[in-house]
């Protein structure tokens, strides 16, 4: 029995994207010569997103190939589990309660790295690729996001209740996204997922990372960046706004004064 190559798609946007992942697969094939522990290769139509004032959100596009080893596509199926986070920065998260009929800020919790942004996609549900222990070890999913707080034993016992006000919290504003994307599995060891960055997205470094699953067993992992930062005038605010604090916030008031005045000169007229 002969395996005949598949047909190449008539879109052009479908060619370029089968010709790059062939391009991945030759050189996964090449690596796996070599070294034969990196058997995947990966890449992004985007290593750096820039924010501009008309900036609502990015869609990048993530491929990549498994080589011959330590995974062998022809002779066995495999998942794929993807992992896009960052960047990591200190979190406080409250809770409010009620005091004489007032809601306030009753007890906080310090996270000292939490990630602004991650999300989860893979090829088949999580609870059918592997079991819990494995996710633990490799820290996927966001039960397992290993997240340090600041504060002593009574800190340390709230944590389940603040971490769920976290996940919960970003997830409403489409920073968390765990398993609401898929993995398409392309054929002859290639595969390719969507990244959905909203327009909210905090700036900074992120990594993407890719998992390899045969049989319930970590085979293999992959990692590469993404880079977004603000450009033109809004990268001009914001680092004026993080280097001179003061002059910001004076500016602001200025701005906001001087807006109000010509408001009510221009009512009287």
């Amino acid at each position: 029995m002969r395996l005949l190559p598949a047909p190449m798609p008539r879109h052009p946007v479908l060619r370029l994207l089968v010709l790059r992942l062939s391009v991945l697969r030759l050189l996964a094939a090449v690596l796996c010569l070599s070294a034969p522990s990196a058997a995947i290769v990966t890449d992004l139509s985007q290593h750096r997103i820039e924010i501009r004032y008309s900036f609502d959100g990015a869609d990048l596009i993530l491929f990549g190939t498994v080589g011959d080893s330590p995974v062998d596509p022809l002779r066995g199926d495999f998942d794929v589990v993807i992992v896009v986070r960052g960047p990591e920065t200190p979190t406080v998260v409250r809770r409010k309660g009620r005091v004489g009929g007032i809601w306030v800020n009753t007890d906080s919790v310090t996270f000292s790295a939490a990630p602004g942004y991650y999300a989860v996609a893979a090829s088949r549900p999580l609870a059918d690729i592997a079991a819990p222990l494995t996710y633990a070890r490799s820290g996927i999913g966001f039960e397992n996001l290993r997240l340090a707080i600041e504060g002593g034993p009574s800190q340390e016992r709230m944590k389940p209740d603040f971490m769920e006000a976290l996940y919960r919290r970003r997830t409403e504003a489409g920073l968390y996204r765990q398993e609401l994307d898929t993995v398409t599995m392309v054929g002859q060891g290639l595969f390719r997922t969507d990244v959905r960055l909203p327009a909210n997205v905090p700036v900074g470094e992120f990594f993407v990372d890719t998992f390899i699953f045969q049989q319930g067993e970590l085979k293999g992992r992959n990692r590469i960046d993404l880079t977004v930062d603000k450009e033109g005038f809004e990268r001009a605010v914001f680092t004026f706004a993080n280097v001179f604090p003061f002059f910001y916030g004076l500016a602001a008031v200025m701005i906001a004064l001087m807006a109000g005045w010509l408001a009510s000169f221009v009512g009287r007229k």
